[in-house]
């Protein structure tokens, strides 16, 4: 077809006007072809070819009529699909058709296809033959992709190759250290270049993140394999992936252009039934509720999201929601008007939330998280779903079976029989009012198999799904979990003979506990004296004169009190079918039925047995076989720690003989039972903290029945939290609480458990673990409830970490008590950290109480709070060297003791190491094994080491001692460190060291049970009680002394009061402790009267018998201790309360404040009687504070608390009120005002000495030392001038700040007249004169100048210091102390990272907002390398606590600093110089 020459040539005029016509025709033409995205179909063909001949048409008209001149030109005539271009005069292509992209025109401008744009600019980088090159942008976020484009920072590419992708030459990165970029592209962002090996494969593999965490991923968070074969020859071997996006393109590509707004995440939340919090931007005018039953929810760039819509209107919360929405409140409020009904069947549906701008597009859209509101609809009531029974409930009449499922659509129970063959269905009712699902059965019900069938909309698949469940209150179970079985556990055939009349043994206060951590299947799997058939079950502890047994029932003569058994409810991660798992003495041949490529196959006899072929490994020659074996069994094998719940209220089915049945009852039953009558009382290790599944995972249980309940989600994105480990839990959530609640109630009734232990605790709240405890109690009031409370990153509520369960009598792991002796310094006479770590033992053996005052290694006294001490009560703490999850002890201290001592030396070093927890305050916790050197071939990590690795041998045989090398996965890090002395004769214990350890750990076992003085049970009595009699600064290197006192107490002991005579045998003890390596003694004070206990006088330890005791002239005692010993010393009583030896004996009373907790004020005119200036304590009786003042005006004002009451000092009766500078004078108790009037305007100090409480003594001075004269620095730096005055900043400091180029300087510190101030250096040598930039250095009134080097240019800070008029100082720092080193606040508020870093604000002053949550939180400011910078409390501190506007110096130092808060905000962190060695730091409520 063409355009036929039917007119004449146009006159200018008529040309331009056609021109444009013709442009505007062409337009349209193209958005005809716009929506194109594959080639033209024939239809759309027809439409271009009919539009060209309609614009034909238009020339033909608009060629003639009136007034037009004829010519001679024809018109231009052009081939289909060439057009004439704008002048008329030249045939061009049409202009190209619109694609969307990713799609382009193809060569023909006829069709949309997938492809390169050639219009777009070529990539900078083109890759080798050996190289492929990945392109990551983000312009489209936050990227201007220039050079150095700082959006791209922190962005690391992790590589690594497998079977699938084996591409690249160099080897895998490390996670937390990824390639940094190699340039960055203008158009295409920054981009890595990958060397490549030889016959690369196809593809390799890459994650793009930020930082180490999941949220950190890039391009939706999955692992991506790039393909090295792409179809364009240009791009071979280019990726080009954009933010966001979870595509990888094989072309260059800048844009997918407009997008319909996704769907993102979940960061809206449903907090009662009418209100949502959302955060949006300012742009977003209007907010709706979309829902849809049939979950068919999705956005569109027209229409915005489908489904039924409502909009919302902006809320505010009131008193109410915000407190139950914690840490949400500051989200914005959106309120709904419907009704409560409404909002239920909402529930039931997909329902997400749209943000639209004023012309009604949308912009944001995310789901929604609706654990808030299913608790204020269902559990905010007296009789709803919290406080109904769940599971199956017997009666007379039937069985009751219910289970909470509010957002479900339907529910139907489903019943089978032995087979698994459905039985029955039926229909379970709905009560909406607390969202449980109920079916009234009869008896014939009892022992069948059941599930639940739930539809209900599932937020991780986005649509409406039909899931069958098992029940989650499932007490009884099928093989590995996949049928619920109802059973009524008080039924009598379930109970093990004498069940109900059974003696259980009590403790009269939680701190007679001594508790032995043990595994299940870890106790006997090995032992050859247990039946074979019950090695490794429940019923194991039930046989008579076994070995473990036999163990057992001596530690319990000994005095041990609590078996803990490793979590023992249902499993996900043990395959319950003994035809599918396989153990040590199975053979060759029954391991390769289940794992073909495991390597014995191809190396070893197939009726060989596992144990024979573990055993045939030569520890040196083959060391890496066993761990190589054990990887090839542990997804078959039985072993499995069991932190990995299923069901939480069912017994784990693979230690029971048939885990199809109701043994795991009965034998769960009878294992308690033995326990109970051996003389133990049992607990019972819990982990509610996680699920091992979640979404519509096989062994996924609550977020099928409740989807989005019972999980813990980001605030932001909606993510699932696995900060434990697996799927986290929420305790926070009413029906999670509840759950939790009512498994341990069943636990402790129906299975008589004494002690319920906690994994992760702090997961829970404070709140959460008071409520748990004190309703078990109620049914068992002597229940002890401990776990590991270490903080967690902090998410808006009071962790149940260490510091906020202090007080509680809920213990918590005490890592202080591990740390100081694990890490092996105290018996490393040459370590620099020996005192520090002697101080923290120490510490600990007080209980690890808080307010103990101690005399540490620095010579300062102070309370051992300072040193990491938490605790308010001994019941808080559980005192433990080793358990389950890190190596054992004598693992740990092979690393870490000094490598030159001898085997026997080794042996001792344990026996002390684990020893020491029993004669501390608080309560042992012993992890099983360890009284007899336990190795585990020093395996960091055995959750799933199977049982050649955990082996413990009952028959003290071996230890276990280098069996093999460790798995790689935790240990191969250090295999070449442990390749230096695994080998060694000197490491590996022999069947007399075992059993030499096991005595000497059962005597000190039996020690601490026969005096109450080791289990002292309040604060008050351990301080009253305990003294230290080797401190201060010059304590003897690896001795520790302490005395327990029972005898009569002196008035200064105890203000008065009798002391309970607590140990009717003794009036005191002394322990002592030697960690050295040579015998030591030490005199005590008044001790008189003492001898070695009888116990270790009659010891299977020769040494320890060896440990004596002398009575020296002067009446004071002398003891001494072998080496490597723990000696006890008892002052027997004379049948009547006697002296014992007090805690002062060495240290003297500690400083009694005079006021104790009361804050005395200066209060007068100067601050209009009110207390802003409170009196700081200084110690030894003496009280400051500073006050700025205006001379000659005279001040009325008195020493007063708050109150007017606790103290109110004035001026004597009948004694002048005024006071003179300088001179002192003397308080009373009186309602005359005292007087001051300063002669010039200045800051003056007034000193109350109250070591007479109801005479203090009053001083005032002016603060200034050398007021009115001006001091300056003066030197080579300002041609000895007074250009550079110092500032006086208060405190006896002055300051000035000066810009300094590099170079050495000459200087003094004097007055413009060289004479009332002049100071140099100490003298002319110099080790004196020079003055080192971040240090202090000594000043003096001599003609010695000062020398000052400076190496590079920069602010620098002089600090003039005249505390000591006699011994001032001169400091210079950078004022910019931090340099370029990045420092942030880490602690429990943020998971110890590096998320809240600091800004420099200048002048010495770095900054950063956080946001705190009621509680406790200990955290240091420090660098990501803990080591450039790491600022905690100072050793010599008397408290490391913070409060909340004070400044708080800090130090170098391994001391952790802790802030309460009592109100829950954003507060300011505030560190200022000069000093970047001992800066302030200053927190502060914004």
């Amino acid at each position: 077809m063409s355009i036929l020459p039917i007119c004449q040539k146009l006159k200018p005029k008529a040309i331009a006007a056609n021109t444009a016509f013709m442009k505007k025709k062409n337009l349209e033409l193209s958005m005809l072809t716009k929506p194109l995205s594959a080639p033209m179909s024939t239809p759309m063909l027809k439409a271009w070819r009919i539009a060209a001949l309609i614009l034909t048409a238009l020339f033909i008209v608009g060629c003639g009529g009136s007034g037009v001149e004829s010519g001679s030109n024809n018109l231009l005539t052009c081939n289909v699909p060439n057009v004439p271009n704008a002048d008329g005069t030249a045939c061009v292509a049409p202009p190209p058709i619109q694609c969307d992209a990713p799609t382009v025109p193809n060569e023909t401008n006829d069709a949309c296809v997938v492809g390169a744009d050639p219009s777009l600019p070529l990539p900078v980088f083109f890759p080798a033959d050996n190289q492929a090159v990945l392109y990551y942008n983000r312009a489209a976020v936050d990227a201007d992709n220039s050079t150095n484009d700082p959006a791209y920072e922190g962005w690391r590419l992790h590589t690594w190759n497998n079977d699938e992708c084996d591409a690249y030459a160099d080897a895998d990165t490390d996670w937390a250290n990824g390639r940094q970029h190699t340039g960055i592209d203008p158009n295409y962002g920054a981009y890595w270049i990958l060397d490549l090996k030889d016959n690369f494969d196809n593809c390799h593999n890459f994650i793009i993140h930020l930082g180490t965490d999941d949220a950190g991923k890039e391009l939706g968070g999955s692992d991506f394999q790039a393909s090295l074969v792409q179809d364009d020859e240009t791009y071979v071997r280019m990726n080009f992936t954009l933010s966001g996006e979870p595509t990888l393109f094989e072309y260059p590509i800048m844009s997918l252009g407009p997008q319909p707004v996704d769907i993102e995440g979940f960061s809206a939340h449903w907090l009662d039934a009418n209100t949502i919090l959302w955060d949006v931007a300012d742009t977003v005018s209007t907010v709706k509720l979309h829902y849809s039953a049939n979950a068919d929810l999705e956005s569109s760039l027209e229409d915005g999201i489908n489904g039924t819509s409502i909009t919302l209107m902006p809320a505010t919360l009131d008193e109410n929601q915000t407190a139950e929405a914690e840490n949400l409140a500051a989200l914005q409020a959106w309120e709904g008007d419907w009704s409560l009904e409404d909002a239920k069947t909402v529930l039931t549906t997909q329902a997400v939330v749209g943000g639209y701008d004023s012309d009604g597009v949308l912009i944001a859209a995310t789901g929604l998280q609706n654990a808030k509101v299913i608790d204020a609809i269902f559990t905010a009531g007296d009789e709803d779903a919290n406080e109904a029974s769940l599971g199956a409930v017997y009666s007379d009449t039937g069985i009751a079976v219910s289970v909470w499922a509010p957002t479900a659509q339907n529910v139907d129970l489903l019943t089978y029989n032995d087979n698994k063959t459905l039985t029955s269905r039926y229909t379970m009712t709905h009560d909406t009012n607390t969202g449980i699902w109920q079916f009234e059965g009869d008896m014939s019900l009892d022992r069948q198999l059941y599930r639940y069938e739930v539809t209900v909309f599932h937020p991780q698949t986005g649509a409406v799904e039909v899931l069958e469940v098992t029940d989650p209150y499932s007490v009884s179970l099928s093989t590995n979990g996949r049928f619920s079985r109802f059973v009524n556990l008080s039924d009598d055939d379930l109970k093990p003979e004498g069940w109900d009349t059974q003696n259980i043994p009590t403790l009269e206060n939680p701190e007679d506990a001594i508790i032995y951590e043990g595994h299940v299947r870890d106790f006997s799997i090995r032992d050859m004296s247990t039946s074979e058939a019950n090695r490794g079950k429940y019923l194991a502890f039930t046989e008579q004169n076994t070995a473990p047994v036999l163990h057992l029932q001596k530690l319990v003569e000994a005095g041990l009190t609590y078996f803990h058994v490793l979590p023992a409810n249902d499993i996900a991660t043990i395959d319950e079918d003994p035809t599918k798992t396989i153990g040590l003495f199975d053979t060759v041949a029954d391991l390769c039925r289940l794992n073909a490529e495991a390597v014995v196959c191809e190396e070893e006899n197939s009726a060989t047995l596992l144990i024979d072929v573990y055993n045939s490994y030569d520890p040196l020659a083959e060391a890496a076989k066993a761990q190589q074996l054990t990887s090839d069994m542990r997804a078959i094998d039985g072993f499995n720690w069991g932190y990995d719940p299923h069901h939480f209220n069912a017994p784990e089915g693979s230690y029971a003989s048939n885990a199809e049945g109701v043994e795991r009852i009965v034998e769960m039953r009878a294992m308690i039972q033995a326990l109970h009558e051996m003389g133990l009382r049992v607990a019972l290790d819990v982990v509610y903290n996680h699920t091992n599944a979640s979404g519509v995972f096989a062994k996924s249980v609550l977020d099928k029945v409740v989807p989005g309940y019972f999980h813990r989600y980001e605030i932001d994105t909606g993510d699932i939290v696995r900060e434990t480990c697996c799927d986290d839990t929420e305790p926070r959530n009413v029906m999670m609480e509840k759950l939790m609640l009512d498994s341990l109630l069943m636990w402790t009734e129906h299975y008589k458990y004494d002690a319920f232990r906690f994994d992760i605790m702090s997961q829970a709240s404070k709140e959460t673990m008071l409520q748990l405890r004190n309703s078990v109690q109620a049914l068992d009031e002597d229940n002890y409830f401990y776990g590991e409370g270490w903080t967690r990153i902090d998410r808006g509520y009071e962790q149940a970490n260490q510091l906020n369960m202090a007080g509680t009598q809920i213990g918590t792991y005490n890592d202080r008590i591990r740390e100081a002796i694990r890490q092996g310094n105290i018996f490393s006479p040459e370590s620099d950290a020996l005192l520090s770590d002697q101080d923290k033992v120490k510490m600990s053996m007080i209980g690890t109480l808080q307010d103990y005052v101690l005399e540490t290694s620095a010579g300062v006294a102070s309370n051992t709070s300072n040193l990491g001490g938490y605790a308010l009560d001994p019941a808080d703490i559980i005192n433990y060297v080793s358990k389950h999850d890190n190596e054992t002890l004598w693992d740990q201290l092979n690393y870490t003791l000094p490598m030159d001592i001898s085997l026997s030396e080794r042996v001792r070093a344990q026996n002390v190491a684990i020893g020491i927890p029993l004669v501390s305050q608080g309560i042992p916790f012993l992890q099983m094994g360890g009284d007899l050197l336990r190795s585990k071939s020093m395996d960091r990590n055995t959750y799933d080491a199977g049982d050649w690795f955990n082996f413990v041998d009952f028959t003290y045989e071996t230890n276990n001692w280098n069996v093999g090398l460790p798995l790689a996965e935790d240990n191969e890090v250090r295999w070449e460190e442990m390749g230096e002395f695994i080998y060694s004769p000197e490491r590996d214990a022999s069947m007399a060291d075992i059993i030499f350890a096991s005595d000497a750990f059962n005597e000190l076992l039996a020690i601490r049970t026969e005096s109450p003085l080791f289990r002292l049970t309040t604060a008050d009595d351990i301080i009253d009680r305990i003294g230290f009699h080797n401190i201060g600064s010059n304590q003897q290197k690896g001795l520790i002394a302490m005395s327990i006192d029972d005898g009569v107490a002196s008035d200064a002991d105890t203000d008065g009061e009798a002391r309970a005579d607590l140990d009717m045998q003794n009036d005191a003890i002394v322990v002592l402790v030697n960690t050295g390596y040579e015998t030591k003694s030490i005199s005590i004070n008044t001790a008189t009267g003492f001898s070695l206990h009888a116990l270790q006088m009659n010891s299977s330890d020769e040494a320890v018998r060896g440990a004596t005791f002398n009575e020296a002239e002067d009446g004071n005692g002398i003891f001494t201790v072998p080496a490597l010993t723990i000696a006890v010393f008892v002052k027997p009583q004379s049948g009547v309360q006697g002296y014992g030896l007090s805690a002062y004996a060495t240290s003297g009373a500690p400083d009694v404040v005079p006021y104790g907790d009361t804050t005395p004020y200066l209060r007068g005119d100067m601050n209009g009687w009110t207390t802003d200036n409170p009196f700081i304590y200084k110690g030894d009786g003496v009280y400051e504070v500073a006050v700025t003042l205006e001379g000659s005006t005279t001040y009325g004002f008195k020493f007063a608390s708050e109150d007017w009451e606790t103290v109110n000092f004035g001026a004597a009766e009948g004694d002048d009120a005024a006071l003179v500078e300088t001179e002192p004078k003397v308080l009373a108790r009186t309602n005359n005002n005292l007087a001051f009037t300063p002669a010039i305007s200045a800051t003056y100090l007034f000193t109350i000495d109250a070591s007479d409480a109801e005479s203090p003594v009053l001083s005032i001075v002016n603060e200034e030392p050398y007021v009115g004269t001006p001091v300056y620095i003066r030197g080579a730096l300002n041609d000895w001038g007074t250009n550079d005055e110092l500032e006086y900043q208060g405190g006896r400091i002055y300051k000035v700040t000066m810009d300094i180029e590099p170079g050495s300087y000459e200087f003094k510190v004097a007055s413009e007249d060289w004479d009332t101030v002049n100071f140099g250096a100490l003298s002319a040598d110099d080790a004196d004169r020079n003055v080192n930039v971040g240090q202090t250095t000594a000043l003096a009134r001599t003609n010695d100048n000062l020398l000052l080097t400076i190496e590079e240019a920069d602010r620098y800070v002089f600090v003039f210091d005249v505390n000591d008029e006699n011994n001032s100082t001169i400091g210079v720092y950078k004022e910019a102390y931090f340099g370029d080193t990045e420092v942030y606040v880490r602690g429990g508020m943020n998971g110890w990272g590096t998320t809240d870093l600091f800004t420099y604000q200048g002048e010495g002053e770095y900054t950063v907002d956080i946001e705190l949550s009621i509680g406790s939180a200990e955290f240091k400011v420090a660098s990501e390398d803990w080591n450039t910078v790491n600022l905690g409390n100072p050793n010599d501190a008397v408290s490391n606590l913070v409060t909340p506007d004070q400044p708080k110096v800090l130090a170098f130092s391994n001391n952790n600093l802790v802030i309460e808060v009592s109100e829950a905000g954003l507060y300011e962190f505030k560190v200022s110089g000069p000093n970047g060695q001992s800066p302030t730091l200053t927190v502060s409520p914004k």
